[in-house]
């Protein structure tokens, strides 16, 4: 995937390797809740951080060196009418295309899940988590009622 100002061009390269460097650089195993969740608030650090991982040359070497070039890049795209919003998006349809969702989804699917990140959040874990607050809520009035 090509994305392209006056002053660089870069190509970002989907690689799994990549995408779970960028999971773990992002402090999350699920790539898919990390990076909806970081396009649905248009985190600047995040997308950085994407960007400097995927962006290769023609020799598959990194394009980057340090984030400054980076957000001097983004920098660039927005001066070209490029918005933060419009780099995800591009991100997003390359990442569904070649398949790092869960399910490939249309553009209309796409949009949707980045307003509403609930729907690639771990229900489970989620769920896990408010039962273990709630038993430790009722143990901790238990345990007060026999003092």
């Amino acid at each position: 995937m090509i994305i392209e100002t006056k002053n660089k061009t870069i190509n970002l390269v989907l690689k799994t390797r990549k995408i779970v460097d960028i999971a773990n650089l992002l402090k999350n195993k699920n790539f898919e809740e990390v990076f909806i969740k970081a396009y649905s608030i248009l985190d600047i650090e995040a997308l950085s951080k994407i960007i400097f991982k995927l962006a290769e040359n023609e020799n598959g070497e990194s394009i980057f060196t340090s984030s400054s070039e980076v957000y001097d890049f983004m920098d660039d795209c927005r001066a070209e009418g490029i918005t933060i919003s419009e780099l995800y998006a591009k991100i997003a349809e390359a990442l569904n295309n070649e398949g790092f969702f869960k399910k490939k989804m249309n553009k209309k699917e796409l949009k949707e899940i980045t307003l509403n990140p609930l729907l690639t959040m771990n229900t489970d874990k989620l769920l896990e988590k408010a039962v273990e607050n709630a038993a430790n809520r009722v143990v901790e009035k238990e345990i007060m009622a026999q003092i």
